[in-house]
């Protein structure tokens, strides 16, 4: 996935966004999730990550503190130059307008669970 989020934008000082923390969906269990090592990645590379999970934050937070956590996925893609979608909430599926916020319409999808559109970069993608 960070491959190929570095084949369209280099995120070096720019927000990034992490959709879905939790390894699978309906749990808050972040033991094993692919977040991991995507928010190890982009921290190395010197992303400003940002996480969203409708329910795993509290755990993921305890793993990373010092990323920024929000409490919806549009709060998450305002203003990012990426997104990787790595669990396959039922939520991400709906997502559409919101990735017109984003500063880079660059949506890395690691479940195919986006629709892909006009006006935005997407990858798709299956683990």
């Amino acid at each position: 996935m960070l491959d190929l989020l570095d084949d369209h934008v280099d995120v070096t000082g720019k927000r990034v966004a992490v959709l879905g923390l939790a390894f699978k969906p309906g749990t808050d269990d972040t033991r094993n999730s692919r977040a991991i090592p995507i928010i190890e990645g982009l921290t190395e590379r010197g992303a400003e990550v940002v996480g969203y999970d409708p329910v795993a934050t509290e755990n993921m937070r305890e793993r990373f503190p010092d990323i920024e956590y929000t409490d919806s996925a549009p709060a998450a893609l305002d203003g990012a130059h990426g997104a990787l979608v790595v669990t396959d909430w039922d939520e991400f599926a709906t997502l559409d307008e919101e990735f017109d916020a984003m500063a880079d319409p660059v949506v890395i999808d690691g479940r195919r669970i986006v629709d892909p559109q006009e006006g935005i970069v997407y990858e798709g993608l299956t683990w």
